[in-house]
């Protein structure tokens, strides 16, 4: 296994295999946004027999920000316990610090974009969204409420954004305090994660019927890190990695079948006050899915494996920031040129929508990214 981070003597692992997850999670949510932000544009083949069966499908998209929450959760826990177990102690500062820096570049260069340059430009509009909530990282608390009367999904998109940036500090500050006064108790990270599972529950409980704080309310979507938390956890104590090692490959591909029929057909299993537990099985699944890619010796694939899924990782936040921009400029285009009516225009808006986001998020990476998140070996 290969190495990252240096404490003392140990070196904290490096995770195989995230990189591609971190990939195929920004593929979904790029393809779903792509079928559903510009919807309105398209002609009858939109609503065709065969191609809402395709809408369907990519629907499922949306799943991949819950890949990214369980995903977050998982790195964010292990960082911080491994730290622990190696130093005797939790720099919260440097740990938040270290993930201000990965994050809060390209997330005030798409608020700028959106708030001062997008309504000054060709076809831009004013936002309604508000600029202080956004500034406080409470991006999806504004969506909450300004959502439904805005329709510029790229500032939409940073609500995920927020609701990590909120996680990673409750956290983060949480685990530290329980650190300051004696050692940490053995399970005392399972019992937190699992009481922030029940909370969510109960948050989504008295919300019921209230769609726009069930999907982006941080105390609503909170499980799903609170999932990642706890395999993280479990990586660190080396249960996890016991867990799925030596796991019998028919038995993966048996979870994998499963858990993709339930993932084609979630959102029409949990009904009335059921609907609370709908984020739980595929947080579970995600869990899965990690603990495979990064642990198990007998999978049937690595995605780390497949050309190009590795590097395609690296720019992952890149192309999540910056793909909403192109499926507005690119439907724009569209349908100013009248090119809606046919599929085979469809499937160039979105290939132009792909490539142009990839492109860009290499540049962004190399010029934005990469030089500033250099600066992270100060905060060690």
């Amino acid at each position: 296994m290969q190495t990252e981070t240096t404490y003392g003597e140990l070196k904290r692992p490096y995770f195989h295999n995230i990189n591609g997850l971190r990939f195929i999670g920004a593929i979904l949510i790029l393809t779903f946004h792509s079928f559903s932000l510009s919807e309105n544009i398209w002609g009858e083949f939109f609503d065709d027999y065969w191609f809402l069966k395709v809408r369907f499908l990519v629907g499922r998209g949306h799943l991949g920000i819950m890949l990214f929450f369980v995903l977050s959760g998982f790195l964010i826990t292990n960082i911080l316990l491994w730290e622990y177990k190696t130093k005797g102690r939790i720099q919260l500062f440097n740990f938040l610090i270290r993930r201000f820096l990965r994050v809060w570049p390209l997330y005030f260069l798409i608020v700028l974009f959106g708030f001062f340059i997008f309504p000054i430009l060709p076809n831009g509009i004013e936002t309604v969204h508000e600029l202080w909530r956004f500034l406080l990282f409470m991006p999806n608390i504004d969506e909450i409420i300004n959502g439904p009367n805005d329709s510029i999904n790229f500032l939409s998109v940073t609500w995920t954004i927020g609701v990590e940036e909120q996680f990673y500090l409750l956290w983060g500050v949480i685990v530290t305090l329980f650190t300051l006064n004696g050692p940490l108790k053995k399970n005392f990270v399972f019992i937190l994660g699992f009481a922030v599972i029940l909370f969510a529950i109960c948050f989504r409980y008295y919300h019921l019927g209230d769609n726009r704080n069930l999907y982006y309310h941080t105390l609503s979507v909170m499980s799903d890190l609170a999932f990642g938390c706890i395999i993280g956890a479990m990586a660190v104590n080396g249960t996890a990695e016991k867990l799925v090692k030596h796991l019998a490959k028919w038995k993966i591909v048996l979870i994998y079948i499963l858990s993709l029929i339930y993932c084609l057909y979630e959102g029409h299993i949990f009904k009335n006050d059921l609907f609370v537990f709908e984020r739980i099985v595929p947080a579970i699944i995600f869990c899965f899915v990690i603990l495979d890619q990064v642990y198990a010796e007998n999978s049937f694939f690595k995605l780390d494996k497949i050309r190009g899924f590795f590097f395609s990782g690296e720019i992952t936040y890149s192309i999540y920031v910056l793909h909403s921009i192109y499926i507005f400029y690119w439907a724009k285009y569209f349908e100013v040129n009248g090119y809606t009516t046919e599929i085979w225009q469809f499937i160039l808006f979105y290939a132009l929508v792909l490539g142009s986001t990839y492109l860009t998020a290499l540049v962004t990476y190399y010029t934005v990214e990469k030089p500033i998140f250099k600066l992270r070996k100060h905060f060690r």
